[in-house]
C-alpha cells in the first residue's frame, strides 16, 4: 500500500499505536489499540481506533474530526494492522466501525486495496447474515476479520 500515511509511535507490549492527524482542525492525537477478545479456538484481537479525549483520558471512537485527511488516517490504521499481524502472525484482527457508515468506510478501503491485500498473503472475511464469508467486493458486511495465510 503506497498510500501516504502518518508516522506512528508503537508500544508493542501494550498493543498500542498513536499518531497525530494534521489539518484545518489542528493537530489531533489518534489512538489505535488491539485488545484480545477471544483466545479459543484461536486468538482474535479487536482493532479499536479513535481520537484521544484529554478530558476523559480515553479514546473517543464516536467523534468525527473531519480534519480533511481521512485517507491518510485510514492508510495509517491499515499500516498498523499489517505491523501488528507481522509481529503476531498467529492471530486474527477483528474490525467493525463504531457506526454503520464507519464500517462501510473500512469496507471501501479494503476494496480499494484488495489486490495488495490478497497478494500479500492475507485472508479477509466479512460478517453478513450471522456468518463469516470470504471477503468480496460489492457485498455489504457488518464486520471484518483479517489474518495472515498460513
Amino acid at each position: 500500500m503506497a498510500e501516504d500515511r502518518y508516522t506512528y509511535l508503537k508500544m508493542p507490549e501494550e498493543y498500542y499505536y498513536e499518531f497525530y492527524s494534521e489539518g484545518p482542525k489542528g493537530i489531533i492525537k489518534k489512538i489505535i489499540r488491539y485488545r484480545l477478545i477471544q483466545e479459543i479456538p484461536f486468538k482474535i484481537y479487536n482493532l479499536g481506533f479513535g481520537d484521544w479525549d484529554e478530558t476523559e483520558s480515553d479514546v473517543d471512537d464516536m467523534v468525527n474530526t473531519n480534519n480533511q485527511d481521512r485517507q491518510r488516517v485510514l492508510a495509517t490504521v491499515a499500516d498498523t494492522v499489517l505491523d501488528f499481524l507481522k509481529s503476531h502472525p498467529d492471530v486474527s484482527v477483528f474490525a467493525r466501525g463504531s457506526t454503520t457508515s464507519r464500517t462501510r468506510l473500512y469496507q471501501m478501503n479494503i476494496s480499494a486495496f484488495w489486490k495488495e491485500i490478497s497478494d500479500a498473503s492475507f485472508i479477509v472475511k466479512g460478517y453478513q447474515n450471522k456468518e463469516w464469508k470470504p471477503f468480496q467486493k460489492g457485498i455489504n458486511f457488518e464486520a471484518f476479520i483479517i489474518r495472515k495465510k498460513i
